[in-house]
């Protein structure tokens, strides 16, 4: 019993021999008093590229170049002392390195307290040792251990992927260092970088691309018109999706985009009608209603009187429906004398972020007016989400 208790007591140095105290990262953690460095002493560690912007080698007395990449150095010493750095208390540590299985020996410096000094034209900043770009070689291959092999998977996606090597990279989104890996396809061995935090999602990113497309369900009109529920079907022009609605007044060919509803309206009644603008509503996802412009109206005068646009008997006009509250200026950024960037934008009717396939409806209320009686023409259009490539899918799962 008491030979187990020892033989475990050693195996338990051993593996806190190996134990250090490491960022994120794996590089260099700040320690809560100077002999925490010391746990250092002895380590392993490879150089890495610099991709935050506090990542420096600059003030730390050390040139790092291209003849580094690849090798090892162990850390030699580790020392600590108070100092002042622009006029402020902060601790500078000193590392010393030997290559690993060489002679050649490096030496730089690093602080605990960020530090910089600002002018009109740069900004000047010392290292900071818990943004060092170095890698500690044994718990960064513990770490890739774990993980190279796992598999990858979603399931909406037929293709499955396996990660094939772990590094430090960079996180674009973020502008910063982080942990890297890199995924291949099983089926097609197409191979994908990515942050770790975004391996369930980036290489399946184009499997499930798409966007968010309208298709008419309906069209309401007055309990009191002649024939409320008029033909409706679905024909398809260029390869959109237009939709095609006819009673004893009108006939037309509607279909939503983007920004703007575009139609095709036809006078198939015995007498003229107008279409009022003026009283045309359109109502969002979120319930949110907006008045319309249409072709002719200027940008400026959105919000202004619309004339009515008559339409005599047997003939038709081509006209859009845009939501005025998604038209807007955009000042644009100013670079030097020049603005770039500014000018009139639209808005998209349908969500930019993905809300689920089915995101709800919405809808466009054209009044149409015969003699004295107005017909006001509701279409509801669902909002729904298609894939670009449906063949790469799991269909049963959406």
């Amino acid at each position: 019993m008491k030979r187990s208790i020892l033989i475990f007591a050693l195996l338990l140095n051993v593996a806190l021999s190996f134990a250090i105290d490491t960022n994120v990262n794996f590089g260099f953690k700040k320690q809560e008093n100077p002999n925490g460095y010391q746990q250092y002493v002895g380590k392993s560690f490879f150089f890495r590229p610099a991709y935050d912007e506090f990542e420096t080698w600059r003030n730390s007395g050390f040139k790092y170049n291209d003849s580094y990449e690849g090798k090892t150095f162990t850390i030699s010493m580790v020392t600590v002392r108070d100092i002042k750095l622009n006029d402020k208390p902060n601790k500078e540590i000193t590392i010393v390195a030997i290559e690993t299985g060489g002679k050649k020996k490096i030496k730089f410096k690093s602080y605990e307290e960020l530090t910089a000094r600002y002018s009109a034209y740069y900004t000047e900043r010392w290292p900071v040792i818990d943004c060092m770009p170095i890698v500690f070689v044994e718990p960064f291959n513990e770490y890739k251990k774990d993980l190279v092999g796992k598999t990858i998977s979603n399931e909406l996606v037929k293709d499955i992927y396996e990660i094939v090597d772990v590094f430090i990279g960079e996180n674009k989104k973020l502008k910063m260092s982080t942990r890297c890996v890199r995924v291949k396809n099983k089926r097609t061995g197409e191979e994908v970088s990515c942050p770790y935090s975004d391996v369930n999602t980036i290489p399946f990113a184009d499997a499930l691309t798409g966007s968010y497309k309208t298709a008419l369900i309906k069209v309401e009109k007055p309990e009191d018109a002649t024939n409320r529920y008029g033909e409706t079907k679905t024909i398809q022009e260029e390869g959109i999706d237009k939709y095609s609605y006819n009673d004893k007044t009108i006939d037309i060919i509607i279909f939503g985009t983007k920004e703007q509803f575009s139609f095709v309206l036809k006078n198939v009644s015995d007498h003229s009608l107008k279409v009022i603008w003026n009283e045309a509503v359109f109502v969002g996802l979120d319930g949110s209603t907006s008045k319309i412009m249409h072709v002719g109206t200027k940008y400026s005068q959105r919000e202004g009187d619309q004339p009515a646009t008559v339409v005599i008997k047997g003939a038709k006009i081509d006209d859009v429906a845009t939501p005025t509250a998604n038209v807007y200026y955009d000042e644009g950024v100013k670079i030097g004398y020049s603005t770039i960037g500014s000018g009139w934008k639209t808005k998209s009717m349908l969500p930019e972020d993905y809300l689920g396939k089915d995101a709800g409806e919405i809808r466009l209320m054209l009044p149409i007016q015969i003699k004295d009686v107005v017909n006001e023409y509701t279409f509801v259009f669902k909002v729904y989400y298609t894939y670009d490539h449906p063949e790469l899918l799991n269909t049963e799962k959406l």
